[in-house]
């Protein structure tokens, strides 16, 4: 009966955080299909990774989970040596794993798409993960996994999807591993961090770690609002919120208000204003107007 409580738990709960996810993405909605096959296989291949370096590390280091359970001591530099190596194994993992596991399910046509995929492959490692947990430490664990890790896991996976974006849509002639690599070391170091504060077991530790997956989250939900907006399949002048056609020129819906002219992947076209190019050096459709390549820096 356990196994069937713990079982219907994460499959809820994973459905719930799947469902907020995909609201963002609604302009050319990825199939339910293709998000579930990458949250599976994606999430438990990098789950399987990262599992097998933090056992191996942790046994070097001689740090024990039931040191955390029972809240014990630990030496702060093997402590900060084993959060350093957690966080960036994590994050490497669930990287690869989105790189390789689009290739097959996904469909990476709109530049949001990349956000969206990388955040469900955080989300179903943080699942398999709190399968874990609820076997050593029991359902009672899920509640809060499901409030706290979750949302962290995506929310570390929105810095380097929308690296992947970048690489994707901006550098495609680039190696996207090289594209992405800086902002998955950020992710890297935010969860690290993190992990650091709440292994101290101190109250004001917890809070600040909270304070900062608030900050993380919400640029998250800016970061998708805005790759929403870059979309191509959005006709020139169409408001991406309500869907209302304005002029191709309009700077604001006249239906929302919401700001039209200030994507940097996706424009329309300046010598026709018929469709929707990417700047960085794509031809039109409709007339061959051949935009040149953006002057954009290299990503840092």
């Amino acid at each position: 009966m356990d196994t069937v409580v713990t079982f219907g738990a994460i499959v809820f709960g994973t459905g719930l955080w799947l469902w907020i996810l995909r609201r963002y993405d609604r302009i050319e909605p990825e199939d339910l299909r293709h998000l579930i096959n990458v949250a599976v296989v994606g999430g438990l291949a990098s789950v399987v990774v990262a599992a097998l370096i933090n056992e191996g590390v942790s046994r070097s280091l001689g740090i024990r989970s039931s040191m955390f359970a029972n809240a014990e001591r630990i030496d702060v530099w093997k402590l900060l040596i084993f959060t350093i190596v957690v966080g960036f194994a994590e994050e490497i993992s669930k990287a690869v794993a989105t790189l390789v596991v689009t290739r097959k399910f996904g469909d990476l046509n709109e530049p949001i798409d990349a956000m969206i995929y990388a955040m469900t492959v955080g989300l179903g490692f943080a699942s398999f993960e709190n399968a874990l947990y609820a076997t050593r430490f029991g359902n009672e664990v899920l509640l809060v996994r499901f409030l706290w890790p979750v949302p962290a896991h995506m929310a570390y996976a929105a810095l380097w999807g929308y690296g992947l974006a970048l690489a994707r849509f901006v550098y495609p002639e680039k190696n996207r591993f090289r594209v992405m690599w800086p902002s998955i070391a950020a992710a890297g170091i935010v969860h690290a961090g993190s992990n650091f504060l709440l292994f101290m077991q101190e109250s004001y530790a917890a809070l600040i770690s909270l304070a900062a997956l608030g900050v993380l989250a919400y640029l998250a939900h800016l970061r998708l609002i805005k790759l929403a907006d870059e979309s191509p399949f959005l006709e020139p002048g169409e408001c991406p919120v309500c869907r209302n056609l304005n002029p191709p020129t309009a700077e604001r819906c006249v239906h929302c208000g919401h700001p039209l002219q200030e994507t940097e992947i996706f424009v329309t076209c300046p010598s026709c204003g018929q469709a929707r190019v990417n700047i960085h050096g794509d031809t039109c459709p409709v007339c061959g107007f051949v935009l040149e390549p953006s002057d954009s820096p290299e990503p840092k």
